[in-house]
C-alpha cells in the first residue's frame, strides 16, 4: 500500500526544489515515480519504476504512457490523464499495469501536478506502489 506521508513528502520536496526532480525522483527507492507532460509522454522514470515495468529508462522516455496501461483501459487512463493536467487533481488509485512481458500486475498510484519542472509546462508526477 503507497505510503502517503512518503508522497507528500516527495512531491513537496519537488514544489520547493523543481530544479533538482531528476535527483529527487532519482534517489526514490521505495516507489516507482515517472513523469510525463501534458500529452502524456515520459520524461523521466525511475529505477524502481522501471523494475516495475520492466522496461529500461531509454525504452520509457519519449513513449507515451499507455505504453503500460491494458488496452481495455487506455480511452478511460488518456481521459483520466488529461482531466488530471486540467484540474490539477486525482486520488490515489489503484490499478491494472501490464508489465513489459505482458503480465498484467495491480499497483497503487498518487500523483502530484507541477508547472515548474523541466521546461515550465504541465507536468504529472505518479508516484506507483505495486505492493497492494
Amino acid at each position: 500500500m503507497i505510503n502517503v506521508l512518503k508522497t507528500k513528502q516527495l512531491k513537496l520536496a519537488i514544489a520547493n526544489m523543481p530544479q533538482k526532480i531528476l535527483e529527487i525522483i532519482d534517489n526514490e527507492t521505495e516507489l516507482g515515480i515517472c513523469v510525463t507532460n501534458e500529452k502524456g509522454i515520459y520524461v523521466a522514470v525511475n529505477d524502481k519504476y522501471c523494475e516495475i515495468y520492466g522496461y529500461t529508462k531509454e525504452e520509457f522516455l519519449g513513449q507515451s504512457f499507455l505504453m503500460v496501461v491494458p488496452k481495455d483501459n487506455q480511452v478511460k487512463l488518456t481521459v483520466l490523464h488529461d482531466k488530471f493536467i486540467e484540474q490539477e487533481y486525482e486520488i490515489l488509485r489503484n490499478w491494472e499495469v501490464q508489465r513489459k512481458n505482458g503480465a498484467v500486475i495491480k499497483i497503487q498510484a498518487d500523483a502530484g501536478f507541477f508547472n515548474q519542472i523541466f521546461d515550465k509546462t504541465p507536468h504529472k508526477v505518479t508516484f506507483v506502489d505495486p505492493n497492494i
